[in-house]
């Protein structure tokens, strides 16, 4: 059977079972999720941090969102 393939196809085949394998995305896609993580970041310091004026006084914008 090892004569139906030449040796050079076999020895290729043989080397693709021990080659390196990289898992890299493009640059764009980092850029985008790290914009993402600090639009996230702003949001929920915005919502824990910012006052809303209500006629009872200030409320904290999570609360005055929610109802609490």
């Amino acid at each position: 059977m090892s004569d139906l393939y030449r040796k050079e196809a076999l020895a290729h085949r043989s080397r693709a079972l021990f080659g390196d394998v990289r898992l890299q995305a493009p640059p764009a896609t980092w850029l985008i999720t790290a914009l993402l993580l600090v639009l996230v970041a702003i949001v929920f310091a915005g919502a824990f941090l910012l006052q809303v004026q209500t006629d009872e006084g200030p409320l904290r914008l999570i609360d005055w969102l929610f109802g609490a």
